[in-house]
């Protein structure tokens, strides 16, 4: 017999913090919040296999915080800490939850501890209940497609040809009387319609997905996976950066999943699954601190003079994410001294890859932010009716694992990773093993 539960928890912080995604302002902090910060937990059981998977809406985990969130599930539930996924929707108005990324580089040298502490004990809190009102249960899963045909989001480089995925994946988690109870939702776009100008708390476009979808099915619990969305995002399809264009984009994805859900069809029996690998891609050299110095002035003036210049906004906000990226390059090269790259990211490697079979459904979660194309490889390859990646899951390694190509035109996400040329190829082979390996 198939069981699950559904449980949710308000994460808002309860005062001003310091928030995530953008080195200016500096010391950026929200007040107040335009919608709750969500956590929520999804309960799968049958005869033979438990499992849970929770969503929050934050930046980022550290690798530390999502195995604590882990072991203390399995010391109050009983359920494997194997078979728990911890995954963030990576909003950038949201709370830092680790350290802070433009600052300093240390993981365990936290920014906010005490708010840290409150999320893990909510998160446990929601594992707890949806494990405790549990209820025979009925899954399905599905596809739809909502992507820059639509002007809602793709390829943050090359937005005519690049690689992109449009693909809206869909979980429900329906009771025995044909209640829809809850559904999570999977899509690779960087949640950041709201920019660095934002001072409310909120969960950025994923808010419109779940006021879409909680209007048609108001008790509902609804949880986001980011999708690989390392190169995905809508600089160049958005028609402004406030909260009515995150409803617009938010508005068309939920319309999407809607369409989905009501066209499901649901299970009783399924195959409950759960397995990781773990991968440690090669560790890039970086410059000297001179050398990066000199390139995050370079960077910046040409920033600044787009800016004089009235420049287009599209070519202005690359420019700017350059800056941003020599941003990161510089700090990072500051706070090695006499340390290694590898001593640095002590804690934050290796790499997990953790597949948890559903059915006919496989969700991979991925401990980074990375560029669709892997993704795209590890669907193809995968046997199951549909594959999600969930980005930033059971912690997230300090910058993005790009493709190849990405490093020989130095972009901005290439400057922001710690990882070299074969982080592409070393990560897709570990999730398309995680993959094999619950089949």
């Amino acid at each position: 017999m198939l069981k699950a539960g559904v449980a949710i928890r308000d994460i808002t912080p309860m005062g001003r913090t310091r928030t995530g995604g953008y080195p200016d302002p500096e010391g950026r902090s929200a007040l107040m919040a335009h919608d709750p910060l969500y956590t929520s937990a999804y309960y799968f059981a049958n005869d033979t296999t438990e499992m849970i998977f929770i969503t929050a809406d934050i930046i980022s985990m550290s690798k530390d915080r999502a195995n604590e969130v882990r072991m203390l599930i399995e010391k109050y539930t009983g359920i494997s800490r194997k078979n728990v996924a911890v995954s963030c929707t990576h909003t950038h108005s949201g709370p830092v939850t680790a350290g802070n990324e433009w600052e300093r580089f240390d993981e365990r040298n936290e920014v906010n501890p005490k708010n840290n502490d409150r999320i893990r004990d909510l998160m446990l809190e929601a594992a707890r209940e949806a494990v405790d009102t549990a209820f025979e249960a009925e899954i399905g899963w599905g596809t739809g497609l909502c992507g820059r045909e639509q002007g809602i989001g793709g390829n943050r480089h090359e937005p005519d040809k690049g690689p992109c995925d449009p693909t809206v994946s869909v979980i429900g988690i329906r009771d025995k009387e044909g209640e829809l109870r809850g559904c999570m939702v999977n899509y690779s776009l960087h949640p950041t319609v709201l920019h660095a100008e934002n001072f409310f708390y909120t969960a950025d476009y994923p808010c419109y997905i779940r006021r879409t979808i909680n209007a048609r099915f108001p008790f509902l619990i609804f949880g986001f996976q980011m999708g690989s969305s390392g190169d995905q995002s809508t600089r160049f399809f958005r028609e402004g950066q406030d909260f009515r264009e995150a409803k617009r984009v938010g508005g068309a994805i939920g319309r999407t999943a809607l369409q989905v859900l009501e066209h499901m069809t649901y299970e009783k029996e399924v195959v409950l699954k759960s397995a990781s690998t773990f991968v440690t891609p090669p560790v890039k050299e970086f410059p000297t601190y001179e050398e990066a110095a000199a390139i995050l002035k370079s960077s910046r003036k040409t920033y600044e003079n787009l800016v004089k210049e009235g420049a287009p906004y599209a070519k202005i906000r690359a420019a700017q994410s350059i800056m941003e990226g020599s941003v990161f390059m510089e700090g990072f090269t500051r706070s090695l001294g006499n340390t290694t790259v590898e001593e640095l990211l002590e804690g934050q490697i290796p790499i997990e890859c953790h597949a948890m079979r559903i059915g006919d459904c496989c969700i991979v979660g991925i401990g980074c932010e990375n560029f669709v194309a892997i993704s795209q490889a590890v669907k193809e390859a995968s046997p199951f009716a549909v594959t999600m990646l969930s980005s930033v899951t059971n912690g997230n390694t300090m910058g993005y694992v790009c493709t190849d190509e990405a490093y020989d035109r130095f972009c901005y996400e290439a400057q922001c990773s710690t990882f070299a040329k074969g982080a592409q190829k070393a990560l897709t082979e570990g999730a398309q093993k995680a993959v094999k390996l619950v089949q």
